[in-house]
């Protein structure tokens, strides 16, 4: 080959690689746009001036990095009878999902670090959730929550399936469950 043809070559060779690149980061933007307009992204997003969603430990939590998870998140507090019995089994149900790309989160309701640690220590409910505190109560507020606890199942697109106020018992938990990933596999 002529060395003009080989740089032909080269040029069309780097325009395609260009155009790959730059599809690939605005298909990603595109994404990450749609799913921060979301019902979870809105709700689960910390905005500027926020206090920021924390763990147990006090490290932040991006809430909104488990979209394009099927989420069931409920909000608990410890003076609620229900959501002590209600944790127990969002915990077992996330232990069981683990490996179908389920997030189980335990959103609290702007206790202070040490009620809510003492509280979920009593009930021995930790694992299979990623527990989260929300100080300023935006949760909640976001879904207009009336009830206790408030229990809602995302689609992996961020949108709202399923919102229960009030206490389900593990079967209907799992229930909702299978039935989301049923339809996300559809």
């Amino acid at each position: 080959m002529e060395r003009s043809g080989k740089i032909t070559l080269v040029i069309i060779i780097s325009i395609i690689i260009a155009v790959a690149v730059i599809t690939f980061f605005v298909s990603q933007k595109n994404t990450q746009s749609a799913l921060s307009s979301s019902e979870a992204g809105t709700s689960l997003t910390t905005q500027a001036g926020q206090s920021p969603y924390t763990d147990i430990d006090g490290n932040p939590v991006a809430i909104d990095e488990n979209l394009g998870s099927v989420l069931v998140v409920s909000s608990w507090a410890s003076w609620c009878p229900s959501c002590a019995e209600q944790l127990p089994d969002l915990a077992l149900l996330g232990e069981e999902f683990a490996d179908r790309d389920v997030k189980v989160l335990a959103i609290n309701r702007a206790e202070p670090k040490t009620t809510a640690v003492a509280f979920l220590k009593s009930i021995r409910a930790t694992e299979g959730l990623q527990l989260v505190l929300d100080p300023d109560d935006r949760f909640y507020a976001s879904i207009d929550g009336y009830a206790m606890p408030e229990i809602l199942f995302y689609d992996p697109q961020g949108s709202v399936v399923f919102h229960q106020r009030g206490i389900m018992t593990y079967e209907q938990l799992k229930s909702q469950t299978e039935l989301m990933l049923a339809q996300d596999a559809n």
